[in-house]
């Protein structure tokens, strides 16, 4: 619907007045007069009564002059239309001064008016809509101050910024700070990515953490409180001039124990060092993470300050060469059940240290580790999964967030390294074993000893005789008394005579074979026979 404009009508002459405001259509061009007055101080009454879009005045008339009418309304916003008979210079200048839109001499036209007042309702028109979209971008200027902040916040304690410029937007977004003195809390949710809960559920964690957040740091001190990552909100926090970090510290805690108590989660707290100025808390920032950081040791619910441990940030992760050397050759022995063993012990030289490592440099000490360990063990592997080592190593390096956690993998790639190792020594041994076993079955008639079935594989007696008895259950002399009383029997059915079969099965002496016959049968060799051949 389009908008109709009001017009008063203001003339010493009552021809004049009463012309323009009844022969005129003023219906077709949404115009409606809402007044006349006939001098200046009626016209004074009407224009602050009716407040008119236009005004419409003779400059010199009765009691007041239609610049002086005009000086007294103060009428901002409308729009002025002098009519006057005379054409002096300075009436037109008074009209500028006073924003007049135009000035029309008379005699004039209907037309020549009617043309002026429409231009005056087109301007009315296109200020109007400059009004609402200046309202309407005021109005989204509004509604966007949270995210507006948020986003300058995030860029102000990353970035340095000039101080006057960051002053003048602090002011702008209203932040509901004092501008000096601050420290930043980083406040990280513990375990976000093992979360198992929906996009409302994590949401709603999101908003109760910030909402506690806010609460519990104004119980102390102002504050502003701002997402930085999905799990991760920054606490920009007014301190005091005079105090020290255990005041933050309470504070902190105080957010801690909070979560704790009132959700199902919980959280860890870097804590930087005081600042004065708005363009140094990317200073304070950095300090907060870097104390964050640490949670790497607690695994999260704990309060960290940059203090402690920034004196410790040349502090390098070392170990002995001799450990190294022991953890590679239980790997290749296969030995399982000594392996967390010695990496508790790698482990015990730096962790327990009161000069903590930072954890970029702890995950660096494992991954070097684990890729001295393979390079050395490496021809021993056979992976069916090629890539096993390669993920695991993407982990260690991206996907860590605990020092429970790269322990858990440590041992996981050891594990895995000695389990192959153990397979392919084991495929080993069974190969090597089977091979002795038929050298032992074709020469049963021979009277050798362990160490000559050793040395026929090339080992030595001690480990041919445990690797022999790890394979068959059995060591190697039951396991060659046990092939000679088999092949016997069959030698006895077969008809040869016992001294004959005790030669064939390695025994020189017939009556000692007879013993060992009995002993393993239960009877005789001619017991034996004679059961059978019945």
């Amino acid at each position: 619907m389009k908008h109709t404009f009001s017009l008063v009508i203001v003339d010493d002459i009552p021809a004049v007045v009463d012309g323009i405001a009844h022969d005129l259509p003023w219906d077709d061009y949404a115009i409606e007069v809402v007044g006349t007055a006939y001098d200046g101080l009626d016209g004074l009454k009407l224009i602050q009564e009716k407040q008119p879009d236009i005004i419409v005045t003779d400059i010199r008339m009765p009691k007041l002059s239609g610049i002086e009418m005009i000086e007294q309304a103060k009428q901002s916003g409308a729009k002025l239309i002098f009519i006057s008979g005379y054409s002096d210079f300075s009436y037109a200048q008074q009209v500028l001064n006073l924003g007049g839109f135009d000035y029309i001499l008379k005699p004039f036209t209907p037309d020549e008016l009617l043309e002026t007042i429409c231009r005056a309702t087109a301007q009315l028109e296109k200020e109007k809509e400059s009004r609402h979209h200046l309202m309407d971008v005021e109005r989204k200027l509004r509604e966007s101050m949270p995210l507006l902040r948020q986003e300058y916040l995030n860029l102000l304690v990353r970035y340095s910024s000039h101080p006057e410029t960051v002053k003048e937007k602090w002011d702008f977004l209203n932040v509901n700070m004092n501008d000096h003195y601050f420290t930043v809390f980083t406040v990280e949710m513990d375990n976000y990515y093992t979360n198992k809960a929906g996009v409302s559920d994590v949401e709603l964690q999101r908003f109760s953490l910030q909402n506690i957040l806010e609460e519990t740091i104004r119980t102390f001190t102002g504050a502003v409180v701002f997402r930085d990552d999905i799990n991760r909100f920054v606490c920009i926090v007014n301190d005091r001039a005079d105090a020290d970090n255990e005041e933050m510290l309470k504070i902190a805690e105080a957010c801690r124990e909070n979560v704790e108590r009132y959700t199902r989660y919980s959280i860890s707290i870097g804590v930087g060092t005081k600042v004065e100025h708005i363009h140094e808390l990317p200073i304070t920032y950095q300090q907060a993470m870097y104390a964050l950081s640490y949670n790497f040791y607690t695994g999260g619910n704990s309060v960290f300050a940059y203090p402690i441990y920034a004196e410790n940030h040349a502090t390098y992760v070392k170990f002995s060469s001799e450990k190294e050397r022991e953890l590679v050759y239980l790997l290749r022995s296969g030995a399982t059940s000594k392996i967390n063993e010695v990496l508790d012990g790698i482990f015990s030289e730096w962790k327990d240290s009161q000069a903590m490592p930072t954890p970029d440099k702890v995950k660096m000490f494992w991954i070097e580790l684990m890729v001295n360990v393979r390079n050395a063990i490496n021809e021993d592997l056979e992976f069916v999964e090629p890539h096993f080592f390669d993920r695991k190593i993407h982990k260690l390096t991206y996907d860590t967030d605990s020092l429970t956690e790269l322990q858990s993998i440590v041992a996981e790639i050891c594990h895995m390294y000695c389990e192959n190792i153990g397979k392919k020594q084991k495929e080993t041994a069974h190969v090597v074993i089977n091979e002795s076993i038929a050298y032992i079955r074709e020469h049963l008639h021979l009277n050798a000893s362990v160490a000559d079935y050793a040395k026929q594989v090339h080992l030595s007696t001690s480990y041919y005789s445990n690797l022999f008895k790890k394979v068959t259950n059995q060591s190697v002399l039951q396991f060659v008394v046990q092939e000679r009383i088999e092949k016997a029997k069959i030698l006895i059915l077969q008809g040869m005579t016992l001294q004959e079969v005790a030669m064939e099965v390695g025994y020189d002496e017939r009556s000692y074979f007879s013993d060992v016959f009995k002993k393993k049968v239960g009877m005789t060799p001619s017991e034996f026979k004679k059961q059978y051949q019945n």
